[in-house]
Formats: structure tokens, sequence, C-alpha cells
């Protein structure tokens, strides 16, 4: 956040220009600097070499990170890792960071000014299709952003398995599922539960091999799915995590209509979403609403908006969990 002792000009500036700070981020992740400098402090010129980049340039680039405490100057040219740069390793943010900084990222964000006049997505503004459809014709960036959805999916299930407690649950289908890093991840807390992850058939493959690496094929597997056309596979419970924001209301009530069909009275859903609050004033949500707005046309909903689509297809919300992470568990059962 900008420093509210700063003059209104100065935190503007500090907007303005924030991408002197981003734009150098975004160039250190796709480097891996973070990640050469995970054993200790290298030199400019010994990381020039490992990242086949021109070491003047490196240095000067470094220089500027570690002015805004991201990386370390220990000694002249001699670059080492801060709690900054450590989310910048592979294992932490580094995906975060290439999907959001990556050029097809800020191109789909130019075409803002074009959603707010049209209300139309930008994504399909400035390529000239949607989203998804790109996607799957540019696999680097695919992977590449799933690896980001994966990195945000392990972070959700850590929150709501610390906000709700799920040992009553038999099976559970996570619909919309992607790698299956969420429900692997419950899964390997609740020895007793089986689980489905149901997506369209490219991320099948990814999500079967997550499965097997978990070691978890006796209880788990990846299912082809379109929730826009099919009812899913019984379960006990199903899990929407970050999938209805995604989409305007028709969609979404198709998806809830479609779980709807398989459920009975036993049965649970579970939708995992940043609510947006009534009140004024700072909300993760209220900025992400702007992202899957300019991405594909959807937005975020406060809990009364979720509660009339859940309501119109036959469901009821019937209790709010909220998180530590920011997002809320929505628990829906059959009217």
């Amino acid at each position: 956040m900008i420093d509210q002792m700063l003059s209104p000009e100065d935190q503007m500036m500090q907007w303005i220009t924030s991408k002197w700070v981003t734009g150098p981020i975004y160039v250190a992740a796709e480097l891996g600097i973070a990640d050469h400098l995970a054993a200790g402090p290298l030199g400019v010129d010994v990381l020039a070499k490992k990242t086949e980049t021109h070491a003047p340039t490196l240095y000067r680039l470094l220089r500027a990170l570690a002015a805004v405490g991201v990386f370390t100057e220990t000694e002249k040219c001699m670059f080492g890792l801060t709690p900054l740069a450590e989310c910048l390793l592979a294992d932490r943010m580094r995906p975060l960071i290439r999907m959001f900084l990556s050029d097809w990222h800020a191109r789909t964000w130019s075409a803002l000014g074009y959603t707010v006049q049209t209300g139309k997505p930008g994504f399909d503004h400035a390529f000239g299709q949607p989203a998804f459809e790109w996607l799957e014709a540019n696999p680097e960036a695919r992977a590449i952003m799933d690896q980001g959805q994966g990195l945000k999916a392990r972070g959700f299930s850590q929150a709501v398995m610390a906000a709700y407690d799920f040992s009553g649950v038999d099976s559970i289908c996570d619909i919309g599922g992607g790698q299956g890093v969420f429900l692997i991840s419950l899964l390997k807390a609740y020895s007793r539960m089986k689980g489905i992850i149901a997506d369209l058939p490219g991320a099948v493959t990814v999500a079967e091999k997550a499965i097997s690496d978990a070691d978890l094929g006796s209880r788990c597997k990846a299912i082809a799915y379109d929730f826009l056309k099919d009812t899913p596979p019984v379960c006990g419970a199903y899990f929407l995590v970050n999938v209805l924001h995604d989409w305007g209301d028709d969609i979404c009530l198709q998806i809830l209509k479609n779980i709807s069909r398989t459920m009975n009275a036993d049965s649970r859903l579970w939708v995992v979403e940043y609510p947006l609050e009534p009140s004024a004033g700072f909300s993760v949500a209220k900025l992400l609403d702007l992202e899957v707005l300019v991405m594909g046309g959807g937005r975020e909903r406060s809990v009364d908006d979720y509660t009339a689509l859940c309501k119109a297809v036959g469901l009821t919300v019937t209790s709010v969990t909220p998180t530590n992470a920011g997002p809320a568990l929505l628990e829906c059962t059959l009217n």
C-alpha cells in the first residue's frame, strides 16, 4: 500500500511509477534470480553467466530492486536474498509474478478502457478471442497460469481447512479443480475421504500426474467434465473454488443448476470466493473484480449476490465461514 504520510501528489506518483518496480521484479522472476541466490549471495558476473544476461545491465536492475528491499547488495556487485526476494523463489510467488506481470496480461489490462466503455472483456478485444481459447493455443502461457492458480489453490486449501472441519465428509467432487492442488491437499489431511477432480480434458492429464505424485490413486481420480453441459458425478459434497467469479450470472446459474440436479438432501456444495463487502474502504475483492472483468467478463459478488444465485436454482446458503486469508466458505444445500 502507498505510504499515507506522503502528499497526495507523491502518493499518486508512486502509483504512476509502479512499473519501475514491477517491471524489474518480473524480469528477475523470469531469470530465476532468487533461485540462483538460494544458497547464498553471488556476484553479478556469476549471475550474468548463469542467466545469460549483460552483467552491467543486470547490475543496474538488481541495484534498483535492492533500493526498494527486493534483494540486498551485501558488498559492491554482490547480491543476496531478502524476505521480499524470497517471494520470487520458484516454490513461492514466482508463478504468480510471471502470470500477473507478463506481457500478455499487460496487453489485456491495456484494454481496460474498452471494457469500461462497453462492459465487454478487454482480453477479447486485445486478442480477438476469449482468454480460455487463447490460453489453449498458447501452452507456455497456460502452464505459467496453471502454476499460479495452483499456488493460489494451495493457499486457499490451507485457509479453508483451518476454518472448517471436513471430517464428516466421505467424498468430494472439486468442479473446475484444475491441477487438483486444492482437493489433493484436503485428501492428504483427511485419510478416509475420496475425491474426484472434474475439469476440461486439458486439465485432466496434469491432475492425473498430481494424483499419482501424491500417491492418492486409490482415493482420487480426475475426469473430463464440462460444467456448462453436464451434471457432475454423485458425491457427498461439491466444491467450486474461485470458479463462479470468472463468469456472468447466466453461466453461474447454469453451473449451479447442473450441480443441484445431482445433489440430494444430504449433499452439500461449498463455494469459495472473495466476498464483496458492503462497506467502503480497501478490499481485495473490489480490485479482483476488475481483474475477472477485463479477463473474461466475470465479477466478484457479495454474500447476498451468491445467496440470490443459489436460490434461483433451488439451493440455500446455510452458512458463511470467513477464513484468515480473505476468501469465505459458503455452504449450500438443497431447499
